[in-house]
């Protein structure tokens, strides 16, 4: 008989005559129910066999496995931490009535072996995060299986290792720390820690102006900085979870509760998800291998679950989960973040400032990602175009950002991430069409760059462009997967070949089913090439494996010390040959102006119009309109008046006057209108507190 089966067979001898003792699984009245329904979340879902089978066969005689790093000193991905996942599988199968190892005595004895391997080794990682928060996580299920089984012994380590988690700090990591204590405390039976611990939780069902769920439904964790996909959806999936676990107990989540996390859900997640894929931008710095499509999954599976704990709102949860049914423009005024969608595509704005934080790293993670936040534009259409690109990008020319091309490697993020020295930076939406601006201030480049999104194009611009650093300035157009041809039109049409790379003056290119147009020229490189790349540049946890992918790459080449240079370019979805001639010969719209004090845009028809003004200014648009301070507007034409949105990207004003051509009035008491000389003066109040950055829509109707 070898060593790992006589080990197994003292420990079967050992549980059968009870050596390591049995505790009492008895509760008291006021938590029958609530550790019923912890049992009941524990055991749902059925273990794979197979799997768990291997897992049994692999492990050593000392209760590990051979293939996890146990001296790993990774901050993330911490490869020991998955021993305990292997042991709380082990004990769900064991404990599952209808599973194959249901009180298996052999499965007991090896769950003791692995379960007395940690508790008696206590690995410890260098992230904070594990210690506190991820080891208990996986380890207190496993105590609460097995807690008649286990020995007064074996419980006592349990606690201690449990103790390291203390109700405390802030947004989703109070969250898991309160959980942790909850479920020591359903072990302890201790019903008023438990108490304490569901109170704290449920006290970051909230939204503020701190960490957590935003006034305009985004995430905020590690500061002002958006974490949809990251700390945002873990809270998703963590408070989901609580609601279910303390129903119909005292602990329980009322109305209120239930209402701030539908919101949040509907009017802030549902946003950032398109054809199962999460917005890169929404990804926060886990920009991992599968992520986009993982955490679109994970959010896909949430909506399912709100469907059954908030039945009332059933449909508005299905509807959730058909990317189809959410159409229109959102600008997230919290987040410096707006998003355009479609059935047919879904375009996004990426931004930074001084109020908010543009990316992190952190756990070695999100490597390169120092220009995240610079304006960083995606246009999805297929699902495609970006899924799984990280290893193969130039990060300095991550789409839509105009950055400084040196030598040297990026700079790596902390958790604390960065900003840029601006506080102009935000936008206005009406729900169909929005202008996001960035006056960018970053490492000695400056430019005016403004985001016009309406009637099925992004109309992006470029103004004031300068450095004095001596480096070459370019603006990325895309950057995303080779698919099909490349059509380019100069004087005449061409189609690109492979691996290739041109220096041209377009007037517009058309590639996988999107369109670039560019009314005014321009100097651009064009590269169709195989990039070699690695995943372990993005983060560590990734081996060095070179890996090959066709890439398209378009961009501005602005030179070595701009001064006041310019950019126009319009991207176009759902675009084909025939729909960029007739762009190039009967434009949509007209750029009005590109300058440093403005900037503008008008579509052909005169219906719609958006402006950026740097400054108090005028443009002549729609007969004239006037602004006593800096501002971003867009006027719609109505049947019987005008359509204002006005926000206030600094947020720091109170009111902003309006001066338009014609004689108007508003019931909106967010506006006073006034007469003088056949113009209308509009006084408009803009948001404060936790709304302030948001747009201020007004109906002007026409004075007969």
């Amino acid at each position: 008989m070898n060593r790992f089966f006589l080990v197994n067979f003292v420990l079967f001898l050992a549980v059968s005559n009870g050596v390591f003792g049995k505790s009492d699984p008895s509760y008291p009245a006021d938590l029958e129910q609530l550790h019923k329904n912890v049992l009941t979340e524990l055991l749902s879902g059925n273990p794979v066999n197979d799997t768990l089978q291997a897992f049994c066969d692999q492990m050593t005689n000392q209760g590990a496995w051979p293939k996890i790093d146990y001296t790993s000193k990774q901050r993330g991905s911490w490869e020991p931490v998955l021993h305990l996942s292997y042991v709380q599988t082990m004990a769900k199968a064991w404990l599952k009535t209808g599973s194959p190892f249901y009180k298996d005595p052999k499965m007991l004895a090896r769950i003791h072996l692995a379960l007395n391997y940690w508790l008696d080794n206590d690995f410890q990682c260098p992230n904070w995060w594990y210690p506190e928060i991820g080891v208990p996580m996986q380890l207190a299920p496993t105590l609460i299986l097995m807690e008649s089984e286990l020995s007064p012994e074996q419980m006592a380590k349990g606690i201690k290792i449990l103790d390291r988690s203390k109700i405390g700090m802030t947004g989703q990591n109070k969250v898991w720390q309160s959980g942790n204590v909850l479920m020591k405390s359903v072990l302890q039976r201790n019903s008023d820690m438990i108490r304490k611990a569901a109170n704290a939780i449920k006290e970051e069902m909230k939204v503020s102006l701190g960490e957590g769920i935003q006034p305009d439904g985004s995430f905020h964790q590690h500061g002002p900085q958006i974490q949809f996909g990251n700390y945002g959806l873990a809270y998703v999936g963590d408070m989901i979870k609580w609601i279910r676990l303390l129903r119909n107990t005292p602990f329980y989540f009322d109305e209120s509760k239930m209402s701030i996390l539908r919101n949040y859900l509907i009017d802030g997640q549902q946003w950032i998800t398109w054809k199962n894929q999460m917005d890169i931008s929404a990804c926060g710095r886990q920009l991992f291998l599968n992520a986009q499509t993982g955490k679109a999954r994970s959010l896909a599976r949430n909506f399912s679950q709100m469907e059954t704990l908030d039945p009332k709102n059933s449909e508005a949860y299905k509807k959730a989960n058909q990317y189809e049914n959410l159409i229109g423009n959102k600008h997230f005024w919290r987040s410096d973040f707006q998003v355009k969608r479609t059935p047919d595509y879904y375009f996004s704005v990426k931004m930074c400032s001084e109020r908010v934080i543009g990316a992190e790293s952190c756990n070695s993670e999100n490597l390169q990602g120092y220009y995240m936040g610079d304006g960083a534009t995606y246009l999805y259409q297929s699902g495609k175009e970006y899924e799984n690109i990280f290893p193969y990008w130039d990060w300095k020319k991550i789409p839509g950002t105009t950055i400084q091309q040196d030598d040297k490697e990026l700079p790596v993020l902390t958790a604390s991430g960065y900003r840029i020295k601006s506080d102009f930076v935000g936008g206005v939406s009406d729900g169909k069409s929005g202008v996001a601006v960035m006056d960018y201030n970053r490492n000695g480049l400056s430019a005016k760059k403004a985001w016009f999104i309406f009637n099925d194009q992004m109309v992006c611009l470029g103004a004031g462009i300068t450095a004095e650093s001596g480096i070459p300035v370019t603006t990325s157009v895309n950057q995303s997967f080779l698919n099909g041809e490349v059509i380019v039109k100069t004087k005449t049409e061409k189609t690109l070949p492979a691996e290739s790379s041109e220096t041209i003056t377009p007037k517009w290119i058309l590639h996988d089913q999107a369109g670039y147009y560019f009314p005014e020229g321009g100097n651009l490189k064009l590269e169709t090439k195989t990039v070699t790349g690695s995943w372990h540049a993005v983060a560590t946890m990734y081996n060095d494996e070179p890996i090959k992918s066709g890439i398209f790459k378009l961009w501005f080449e602005h030179g070595a010390n701009p001064s006041n240079q310019s950019y126009a370019y319009v991207v176009v979805p759902k675009a084909t040959k025939a729909k960029m001639q007739l762009l190039e010969t009967k434009p949509s719209f007209r750029i009005v102006k590109n300058e440093n004090n403005i900037q503008a845009v008008v579509s052909s028809d005169q219906k719609w119009g958006g402006m950026v003004f740097y400054q108090a200014g005028k443009t002549e648009l729609f007969g004239g309109i006037e602004t006593d301070q800096p501002a971003v507007l867009m006027v719609t034409k109505e049947k019987n008046g005008l359509s204002v949105s006005v926000s206030d990207p600094t947020q720091k004003l109170g009111q902003i006057l309006l001066t338009l051509k014609g004689n108007y009035q508003s019931a909106n008491p967010a506006c006073s209108v006034s007469s003088s000389q056949g113009n209308s003066i509009l006084t408009v109040s803009l948001p404060k507190g936790d709304e302030a950055g948001k747009t201020v829509s007004i109906e002007l109707v026409r004075k007969k």
